[in-house]
């Protein structure tokens, strides 16, 4: 594909373009916070609707300003898109996150890979799912049928391990699962917490980007660079 410009938020990668091209990259919790201060700059209006969208996207990224990703220009803008929607951050947050964590009619493999990303680590490679709720007993359900269910998974995108990140926002803490030959102890060197009934719980840990993906990155360089 052409890439014509990119705005994000996420750190670089290996990427290249085919001619010179504008690029917004600032280290925020959510694009949608960059593209409010392009609004501004430009001095276009913001309708209800975009600003709605916006604001549900900080929301939704930033885990209502309860991330570490998050920054004060975040919820700023957050706030002011709210008020241009007509609506409050708060109630908007409780009704997206109970409708996002609404998985009872989904099935094992739709709740692994509705927010699925893939690592490169060396030769070899590993994926990270994750489901954010505010209901616990939701999370301890969804436990069970993904348990069984990164078994039959493991390898089908060409990854070595897989771990699921089931975090609960109210507790800001998560449930890490983990698959494939070397990821336990991965994990264990990532956070050196020990393992109980099968998982790692982590305290205080939501970020996927900038809490999980480091700490494991950083396992992996500290000389446990062979786990396939």
């Amino acid at each position: 594909a052409e890439i014509v410009e990119i705005i994000d938020h996420h750190k670089l990668g290996s990427l290249e373009t085919m001619v010179p091209i504008s690029f917004r990259n600032q280290p925020v919790g959510c694009t949608a916070t960059i593209l409010y201060e392009m609004y501004g700059e430009q001095k276009l209006e913001i309708s209800p609707t975009i600003a709605g969208l916006l604001c549900a996207a900080i929301i939704s990224d930033t885990l209502m300003f309860r991330s570490p990703t998050c920054t004060a220009m975040d919820k700023a803008a957050a706030e002011k898109l709210a008020e241009i929607a007509g609506v409050k951050c708060e109630e908007l947050a409780s009704e997206m996150f109970a409708a996002g964590s609404n998985l009872k009619n989904k099935s094992p493999e739709e709740i692994f890979y509705q927010d699925f990303k893939k690592f490169e680590l060396n030769k070899s490679s590993f994926g990270v799912g994750q489901i954010t709720s505010v209901n616990e007993d939701e999370l301890t359900e969804i436990k069970k049928e993904l348990l069984p269910y990164m078994e039959k998974a493991l390898g089908s995108h060409g990854e070595s391990m897989l771990f699921f990140m089931l975090t609960d926002i109210m507790e800001q803490s998560t449930e890490l699962l983990f698959y494939g030959e070397g990821s336990e102890e991965m994990a264990v060197n990532a956070f050196k917490i020990e393992p109980k009934d099968g998982t790692i719980y982590l305290k205080g840990v939501v970020s996927r980007k900038k809490q999980l993906i480091p700490a494991l990155m950083e396992a992996a360089q500290a000389g446990q660079n062979d786990y396939n």
